[in-house]
């Protein structure tokens, strides 16, 4: 079915007063295609009222009043005068086909992003609580980083290692402290031969890691009797 068009008795019919106001105005349908959006086939469609350019009434209508505005026509009479003149049923044309909308399969709206925001923040707390949970639940490992040799000739000496930042170091049940790194040093005296030292750290929940520094101990002059096994 295609669009009829009522005869109107008060003279032009709202095409024929759009393209007068146009030329009135000295704009050219190019010229109004690039502000309105509309292209020229349908401004010129509308100036000649064939509505069967269009895929539906509601185009038509709707491009009529963005063109309608533009030429400085009031919206409520263009709607007005289009409903007057091609009546108010929704038709459309034999010769064109309603365009298919595919909507997107995927929206992303201010509400979507505030909920996955969320989600995002829930799961990092998480993961860092599951990792503060383990990293107490374990026990702390330790590295011995001094002294690097096994035999030393003077005295005192420096005892340092790491740990985590939140274990409890003991040196021969001497407690040590860690600094906000995981650092720890403490000085030591030695007894000529080999020196025993046991480092123990534990973390808060009670779990603990134990290692043993032995240390020859052997001044200038004094002759070696046994060495670090």
């Amino acid at each position: 079915m295609i669009f009829k068009r009522k005869k109107i008795s008060s003279g032009k019919t709202l095409g024929g007063r759009l393209k007068s106001v146009r030329k009135k105005k000295k704009v050219t349908l190019e010229q109004a295609e690039h502000i309105t959006h509309i292209r020229v086939k349908y401004l010129e469609a509308l100036e000649k009222g064939d509505l069967n350019a269009f895929p539906s009434r509601i185009y038509a209508l709707g491009y009529a009043r963005r063109y309608g505005e533009f030429l400085g026509f009031d919206i409520e009479k263009i709607e007005e005068d289009f409903k007057q003149e091609f009546g108010s049923t929704n038709i459309f044309s034999s010769n064109t086909h309603r365009p298919k909308v595919s909507l997107p399969k995927f929206i992303i709206t201010p509400r979507l992003i505030a909920i996955i925001a969320i989600i995002l923040a829930v799961v990092g707390i998480i993961s860092y609580v599951g990792v503060s949970v383990s990293r107490i639940s374990q026990p702390p490992p330790i590295e011995i980083t001094a002294p690097k040799e096994d035999t030393v000739a003077t005295q005192p000496v420096l005892i340092s290692g790491k740990t985590q930042d939140t274990a409890v170091v003991e040196i021969n049940g001497q407690l040590v402290t860690v600094d906000d790194n995981g650092n720890f040093t403490q000085k030591v005296e030695l007894n000529i031969g080999v020196n025993i030292f046991e480092i123990t750290a534990k973390s808060r929940l009670g779990r603990q890691s134990q290692k043993i520094k032995k240390i020859l101990y052997n001044p200038p002059g004094n002759s070696p009797s046994t060495s670090v096994q």
